[in-house]
């Protein structure tokens, strides 16, 4: 057994989402191979109750209970010491804004590297010295998670390769994803009180996705990536292997939960035990009647609000391939959701759209637990993201 792990390193990976934190112990390869493995040794998941209002304050501070205790119980069941740690991001801890540069010269001027990342530079302090008030008490201040150029044109025409070329006009999309500052150096402080000093990266939930489905699973360089989390959905469009939109909507599963604690007068508890009967067919006739019921109407506001959202993406249209992820047993009524969208059929434009529930499964070939059933989806697509960046 230590033979086999001469040549894996231990990291720690930890999933922070709108309403739980997971976290897991991970041995991945030091080296980058043609098929990586990953042992994952020990992980855990803690959610927060599901309130009927929003305290910021309140959310912030059960996040960050959620992830000490999370850190705790991956301590007691593997004594493993991470070299480094990979936090993933879901809203509301980011969010991503698509800003359209322009530069103009009545002469021609030679398009350079520095030319570029001086317009970057700019455009993002201007991002942070004005749009930060989005994040209200979570701080005004920002951290860049993520930026990415998703297109440069020279003189009105697109190029891969605009360096050394002579224009009069250079037009560039950037994405960028900003996390609150405070909000970060909350998270790090938490985990080096339990890891001591440890390099720290940071990466939103989409972009780990997008990596690990396009790595692990050969996706399309054009896709779209839908991640319904407790209470926020994240939306992310690639082409040609590069964002060019990312949004989020304040519905996720947690919304179910009210609705059906509501209709039925239950406890939250028994609201969760209740959709796991459903989901496993143990119902009764009209208690599963009922619940159908609030699904679909849950669905219908759901896939509202996200046609809503796609239909002010800029004209981007809806990609034939669709990755839905969510916490168990969720992702196959969300994949149902989409799959029923005549909207989503219509908008793309294409007849057959491709909708790939995302789950541990298609990625066992790659992974090995202690407990194969119960491995969580989200930790999976993290670690196999940290395993590309070793």
């Amino acid at each position: 057994m230590e033979k086999s792990h001469a040549k894996m390193i231990p990291i720690a990976v930890f999933d922070i989402s709108s309403g739980s934190v997971a976290g897991t112990h991970v041995l991945a390869p030091k080296m980058q191979t043609k098929e990586p493995h990953i042992s994952m040794l020990a992980s855990a998941r803690v959610f927060s109750e599901p309130k009927e209002d929003i305290d910021i304050e309140r959310f912030v501070s059960e996040t960050l209970s959620n992830l000490d205790s999370v850190i705790g119980t991956l301590q007691k069941a593997d004594n493993h010491k991470p070299k480094s740690v990979f936090v993933l991001l879901a809203s509301p801890w980011f969010l991503s804004q698509t800003r359209t540069i322009v530069y103009n010269k009545t002469s021609s001027f030679t398009c350079t590297q520095k030319l570029i990342d001086s317009l970057i530079e700019k455009e993002i302090k201007f991002v942070m010295e004005h749009d930060m008030e989005r994040f209200g008490s979570m701080g005004k201040e920002g951290v860049i998670i993520e930026k990415q150029i998703s297109k440069i044109t020279l003189n009105g025409y697109n190029t891969d390769n605009p360096f050394g070329k002579k224009t009069q006009s250079l037009e560039l999309s950037l994405v960028v994803t900003i996390s609150p500052k405070k909000i970060v150096e909350e998270i790090k402080a938490h985990i080096n009180k339990g890891y001591r000093n440890l390099d720290i990266n940071f990466i939103t939930s989409p972009y780990a996705t997008f990596v690990v489905t396009r790595d692990f699973l050969g996706s399309q360089s054009e896709l779209m990536i839908i991640d319904a989390g407790e209470e926020t959905t994240d939306i992310a469009c690639v082409k040609n292997e590069l964002f060019l939109y990312q949004q989020s909507f304040p519905i996720g599963f947690y919304e179910l939960y009210r609705k059906i604690s509501t209709s039925n007068h239950d406890t939250l508890s028994e609201t969760r035990a209740l959709v796991e009967t459903f989901r496993l067919g143990k119902l009764s006739a009209s208690m599963t009647s009922n619940l159908q019921k609030i699904l679909e109407d849950f669905g219908d506001s759901w896939s509202k609000s996200l046609e809503e959202h796609l239909s002010n993406a800029n004209s981007i249209k809806t990609p034939s391939s669709i990755y839905v992820t969510s916490t168990s047993p969720f992702s196959s009524f969300f994949s149902k959701y989409v799959e029923q969208s005549a909207f989503l059929a219509h908008y793309s434009g294409v007849s057959d759209i491709k909708i790939i529930n995302i789950d541990s499964s298609l990625f066992s070939k790659h992974i090995s637990s202690i407990d194969l059933e119960i491995l969580d989806d989200s930790l999976v697509i993290g670690a196999l993201f940290a395993s590309r960046l070793l």
